[in-house]
């Protein structure tokens, strides 16, 4: 045996390209799928369009600080203390200045939007990672080592399954002041704690049973080595559709909560709704309405965007990994 595995790594020392052609060929079905799958999902229209939206509101939130530094004014344009004197009442109309005119304190609504965008996507990518990391570890183990553990962590998930992460979230920002990041761990947990959990281990436990992974465990495979080689690669495809609809429910529900301000968040979406529609009786209505329009509709534009976005990795992936 000893012999054997000599000549084997001193072939590989010897022919190098030789080695890498039949290293290549063990790996080739599962690049072959990936590009397939990527190819697809270009292909797909609902995919192209949450792309697209999620891209732009990512190039408006981190063009903010460039446009402050360099365009605009900021005792103008600054998102929380801004004001423009130049103009004779506040909220004003759309101009050339201001393309979505002015809230009743005279802040430009174009640069608060951009500048809440921050906010927004936080709160969606830090709920999405947060459920992936928790849902894919309790899966993963329950699904890979079963019995007592597995026991125990699906009572875990059973329980959390009876707590709406949405309800609950909602219901601890409204008594508890909390951070767009505190609210994002929050969501994330309870999420990946419920019926995540639940998913992740079905699937692990179908990849488990696959061929290749007994033959991994035959030839002398440690866990670690069979659980981040086959098991977590054939998950990768469930656990993106996962970030996406999370970050689509946590971003509905900062703006909820940021509405009602039950929150200690900076600027965001939902926050410039609540001040709009508390400023009503300042100014005329056709002009408020101006201003609240925009950010309700960068709320509604950006969750429908993840949603197309895990609707299409849905529909790609699954059809995908059933006919491999």
């Amino acid at each position: 045996m000893e012999k054997k595995q000599k000549r084997t790594h001193s072939h590989t020392l010897k022919y190098p390209r030789r080695a890498f052609a039949e290293q290549w060929k063990r790996e080739r079905p599962r690049r072959v799928f990936w590009r397939y799958t990527i190819i697809l999902l270009l292909r797909n229209p609902l995919f192209v369009i949450g792309v697209i939206v999620i891209l732009v509101m990512i190039f408006a939130a981190l063009s903010h600080p460039l446009l402050m530094d360099t365009i605009w004014d900021p005792h103008i344009y600054d998102p929380q203390t801004g004001f423009d004197p130049e103009l004779s009442h506040h909220p004003s109309k759309p101009s050339r200045a201001h393309p979505l005119g002015t809230d009743a304190l005279g802040r430009d609504v174009v640069s608060q939007l951009f500048y809440a965008a921050r906010t927004s996507l936080g709160v969606g990518l830090l709920a999405g990672f947060t459920a992936l990391l928790i849902s894919m570890t309790i899966g993963l183990i329950a699904a890979f080592y079963g019995g007592w553990i597995d026991n125990i962590l699906m009572v875990i998930a059973d329980t959390f399954l009876l707590m709406p992460p949405v309800l609950i979230t909602l219901i601890v920002g409204l008594i508890i002041p909390m951070t767009w990041w505190s609210m994002g761990l929050i969501f994330g947990v309870l999420s990946g704690l419920g019926s995540l959990a639940i998913t992740c281990k079905h699937q692990a436990s179908t990849i488990r049973v696959k061929p290749y992974v007994d033959a991994s465990r035959v030839t002398g495979a440690g866990n670690l080595h069979i659980i981040m080689k086959h098991m977590v690669p054939g998950m990768l495809s469930v656990m993106m559709v996962v970030i996406m609809f999370v970050a689509s429910q946590a971003m509905m529900i900062e703006a909820l909560i940021s509405f009602y301000q039950g929150s200690e968040m900076r600027l965001s979406w939902g926050t410039m709704i609540y001040f709009i529609q508390s400023t009503f009786f300042l100014s005329p209505y056709s002009e408020q309405w101006l201003a609240i329009i925009a950010p309700a509709l960068a709320i509604t534009f950006l969750s429908v965007a993840f949603y197309l976005l895990g609707r299409a990795m849905d529909q790609v992936l699954n059809q995908q990994l059933q006919e491999r």
